[in-house]
């Protein structure tokens, strides 16, 4: 059905949003040694101190699927939020940069409808079951990094939040019955991130991160009601505080600069196997491999040509995810491109379009994805370097 999204969103966590912002995502997310003088990295928090600029940026996503499998096809689309951050650039000679947000950690948007028929004592019973699922996982984040020499370091901290729900509707035709069934997943815990950032030499650099944490909490809730000709006959609610295991990530990347152009390369591992949230009996947790290639040509903000000042990117990425579905593991292969426009000093306007496709290895569904995102970053010089003796 239309107005839904990802259907492999239902799983888990949902689709997983590893960094914010159309100038990384114009480099299929490769970013781990990719610094830049106004996005604002949050996979890598040692390359916080590389803008000269305080920085505000905000974004918008736009997700288009074509979803597809033995039995036909479907559009879908949603849309969100993709972050509001905030950096400030302390002192950019020790890099030391300070960054606060909060921004998409997972998303989880499907519907599907299917229709059914049975027979009961002769009478042949027909209706529809919708399936649906909203809302996510978010997080406030805050990173700091500074510099030694050309070693650059930085944390930060995410506290995640938000709630999943999914719902099941059955409707009866005839008898004008209604029973739905939903499930929410309030989960919530900290994640903590420690990354390097080196430069070699002028042209070659490389960088790394590590990211886990303690346990985290989960609040699951059942709930079932029913109705029948407008009057209802059932309602029951279930509570559960659990406890989750939280994800272990790790990331390598390096870059290599050649003029302007620059070239990044990110691996990225991460284990989910003891992550209890959403659990299915037929899907389960596993590590997940996320390998990324990224260029940019970034903009020369005071050249004189017009096509000089804006700035290009482009990029391939493959994935595996980070659970199996029915035995299978789900792969997704993706290319984008991405272009930046300064407006004046320090404001730029990012667009990226990323397109792929994901699904199993074997015959299954199948989604054709394209991800539009735009986003607007403003900068300011707040803090004026001063005379050293």
């Amino acid at each position: 059905m239309a107005q839904g999204g990802s259907n492999y969103s239902a799983i888990g966590f949902g689709d997983l949003r590893r960094s914010v912002g159309a100038l990384y995502d114009g480099m299929a997310g490769t970013s781990i040694a990719m610094p830049s003088d106004h996005g604002i990295n949050v996979v890598n928090p040692a390359l916080l101190g590389m803008s000269p600029f305080t920085r505000l940026q905000a974004g918008y996503r736009f997700n288009q699927h074509l979803v597809t499998d033995e039995n036909g096809s479907t559009k879908q689309n949603n849309g969100e939020i993709d972050g509001l951050l905030v950096l400030f650039a302390v002192d950019t000679t020790h890099g030391f940069g300070i960054s606060f947000g909060v921004l998409p950690y997972s998303s989880v948007n499907y519907l599907v409808k299917r229709e059914f028929s049975t027979d009961v004592d002769g009478t042949l019973l027909t209706g529809r079951s919708q399936q649906s699922g909203t809302g996510g996982t978010s997080s406030i984040q805050l990173g700091a990094s500074a510099r030694l020499g050309n070693l650059y370091a930085g944390v930060s901290v995410q506290s995640l939040f938000g709630v999943i729900t999914l719902a099941d509707d059955i409707f009866t035709n005839g008898l004008r019955e209604h029973v739905r069934s939903t499930t929410s997943f309030d989960t919530r815990g900290l994640l903590f991130k420690g990354g390097v950032y080196y430069k070699a030499t002028n042209a070659l650099s490389i960088g790394g991160y590590i990211s886990g944490g303690p346990t985290g909490s989960l609040n699951s809730v059942y709930r079932a009601t029913a109705t029948l000709n407008g009057s209802a006959y059932y309602d029951s609610i279930l509570v559960q505080k659990s406890s989750t295991q939280l994800p272990i990530t790790v990331g390598i990347g390096a870059s290599l600069r050649n003029g302007r152009s620059m070239y990044g390369l990110d691996l990225e591992w991460s284990d989910y196997s003891q992550v209890d949230v959403n659990p299915r009996a037929d899907a389960t947790y596993q590590r997940s491999l996320r390998a990324t290639f990224g260029y940019n040509l970034p903009a020369a903000h005071y050249a004189p040509s017009f096509w000089e000042r804006w700035g290009f990117r482009a990029g391939l990425g493959y994935q595996r995810d980070y659970f199996a579905f029915k035995g299978a593991d789900l792969n997704e292969y993706f290319g984008s491109v991405g272009v930046d426009f300064p407006l004046g000093q320090s404001a730029t306007v990012d667009a990226a379009v990323q397109a792929g496709y994901r699904g199993p290895s074997g015959a299954g569904l199948y989604e054709y994805i394209v991800r539009v995102t735009m986003t607007v970053s403003i900068g300011e010089t707040w803090f004026k370097p001063f005379v050293r003796e």
